[in-house]
């Protein structure tokens, strides 16, 4: 490593931190003053309102981190910019592709460990924030409650009804079981209801109770009605109580594994997965986007413009902010399924190293 890159990775990743902290303690600056009478009248002890706001950091990370490495590339470039250094690198024989290198490998490291950050660590962060928020009655609270109608497809021709389902007694309530032709969808062959069914954990099976079956005949003229016996009551399902928790939760507080396995199931059961399917890929797509504004940011900057830093800051976040407005309309159109939905996703993306390119190119190398 050069003694100029460690130079500017030095500057760069000074200038990024605080811009990310400055972000920061506005952030919880700004919830602490909504809040704080809130903490006060629920007599939330100390130790979990610190709790709150270290699990509430990794979401302002993810949500401030790419205007951060903006504003860091813009001022490190900029600065050099203004000093003339980058004119010296120039004359050395530096070119504006090398110039980059050390800002482009730090956007990829970031953004591979965004995709990690956002998709494991920051979902288990938000599922901490919001159980406290339930527990104290905060804003931004979401009940979790019993579940009900829920319909799930298991395998082909075999749906599970439940009517209600309870989470903490693993207790699913007035359930129904239904069997259909592989070949006629149509035609039901097979029924069991049961008052309720009850997870055993030892078994990984759902047993039911006070199950009865019935078998119809091909054309249903005929019937055949018996009581489930205790042996037979033990059922296989492809889903546990903890997965029927997690239809609950809101996708920011899935992982991405959890996350795609909802939208198998989803699928399997016939259910409309485009508004999820956008959800899901915008996660992987935005923790590339830490790579794009340094692709954008460091060439708008290399160059001196008149009215200096500051005019190239206000137009950097006016980009910025255009940048996130485009991401909310398009996935607009992918909620609807007018676009596929992994376009959806990285259509923003793609359009900003576009223009990211244009930039590159018009910037002397």
């Amino acid at each position: 490593m050069k003694l100029l890159d460690r130079y500017i990775i030095k500057q760069f990743v000074l200038a990024t931190l605080v811009s990310l902290a400055a972000f920061m303690i506005l952030f919880v600056a700004i919830d602490l003053m909504e809040k704080l009478d809130k903490f006060l009248d629920r007599k939330m002890p100390f130790a979990l309102i610190l709790d709150y706001y270290v699990n509430f950091t990794p979401q302002m990370i993810s949500l401030v981190l790419p205007i951060a490495l903006l504003l860091g590339s813009l001022f490190t470039t900029g600065k050099m910019s203004q000093q003339t250094e980058i004119v010296a690198t120039r004359s050395a024989g530096m070119s504006l592709y090398r110039f980059m290198l050390p800002f482009v490998v730090i956007g990829i490291l970031v953004s591979f460990f965004m995709v990690y950050f956002d998709g494991w660590m920051l979902p288990r962060a938000n599922a901490r924030v919001d159980a406290l928020q339930r527990q104290y009655d905060l804003p931004g609270t979401t009940s979790i409650g019993p579940q009900s109608n829920l319909h799930l497809q298991e395998g082909i021709g075999e749906i599970v009804v439940i009517q209600n389902f309870t989470f903490e007694a693993a207790r699913a309530d007035r359930v129904g079981i239904y069997f259909f032709n592989p070949n006629d969808m149509t035609k039901l062959y097979r029924r069991i209801d049961a008052k309720q069914m009850l997870w055993d954990s030892t078994k990984h099976a759902w047993r039911l109770v006070d199950a009865v079956e019935r078998i119809f005949t091909s054309d249903s003229s005929k019937e055949t009605f018996r009581r489930v016996s205790d042996s037979a009551s033990m059922m296989r399902f492809s889903f546990t109580p903890k997965q029927l928790r997690e239809r609950q939760l809101k996708y920011e507080e899935l992982t991405n594994a959890q996350f795609h396995q909802r939208i198998d199931v989803a699928k399997q059961a016939g259910q409309d997965t485009a508004r999820d399917e956008v959800d899901y890929y915008s996660k992987y797509a935005m923790s590339f986007t830490s790579l794009i504004v340094i692709l954008f940011g460091v060439p708008f900057a290399s160059q001196k413009k008149r009215g200096g830093l500051a005019i190239q800051f206000a137009i950097a976040i006016g980009i910025a902010f255009f940048f996130l407005a485009f991401i909310k309309v398009s996935q607009t159109f992918g909620y609807t399924g007018a676009i596929d939905p992994i376009l959806t996703a990285w259509l923003a993306n793609i359009l900003f190293i576009l223009i990211a390119i244009g930039v590159i190119a018009r910037v002397q190398k």
